[in-house]
């Protein structure tokens, strides 16, 4: 009988794909994910986009990705800060979003440059769902320029949108 178990077992397996081995710190050593994150976090810092479009659209493609990190590597150290607190004090895994409704765009309706280092962007987010209509929010992005690149400092979003960004100014 238990050779049967594993025969039906080893067979329903053999398609399967390798599993990675876990990474593990022992006591006294230091977290592999939490170093990866950090440095991570941290090369955010020395990347970014050149335009104040450009930051609009990789925030708004992190929505529609689910992805709370590409929404970080836009915004000001300030509003990473922020951002970040509150992913963790709801012990997020930086997934934003839901499946259904999900965000299936965004267009960017106006755009607003007062001078070369500040800027006003307004978006309009649309969610999608199999069995009911698609919605359209507002959303509201301050830009500011940090050396060469564009970065979001605040964010002004319709309430509904919660659930898909996770981020309440």
């Amino acid at each position: 009988m238990i050779f049967l178990f594993l025969c039906v077992c080893l067979a329903s397996s053999a398609g399967a794909a390798p599993v990675s081995p876990e990474i593990t710190a022992q006591p006294g050593q230091v977290n592999p994910y939490k170093t990866r994150s950090e440095l991570l976090m941290d090369a955010a810092n020395y990347t970014g986009v050149f335009t104040p479009e450009q930051a609009a659209e990789v925030w708004a493609k992190g929505l529609e990705m689910r992805s709370a990190a590409m929404q970080y590597t836009v915004m000001t150290e300030q509003l990473k800060k922020e951002y970040a607190g509150q992913l963790d004090a709801l012990r997020s895994n930086w997934v934003t979003g839901m499946s259904s409704p999900s965000v299936q765009g965004h267009m960017i309706t106006k755009v607003n440059r007062a001078d070369g280092t500040h800027a006003e962007i307004s978006l309009k987010i649309e969610t999608w769902a199999a069995c009911s209509p698609s919605e359209l929010y507002d959303a509201k992005l301050w830009l500011i320029r940090e050396g060469e690149f564009w970065r979001i400092d605040r964010i002004w979003t319709d309430e509904r949108l919660y659930p898909y960004t996770f981020y309440k100014p």
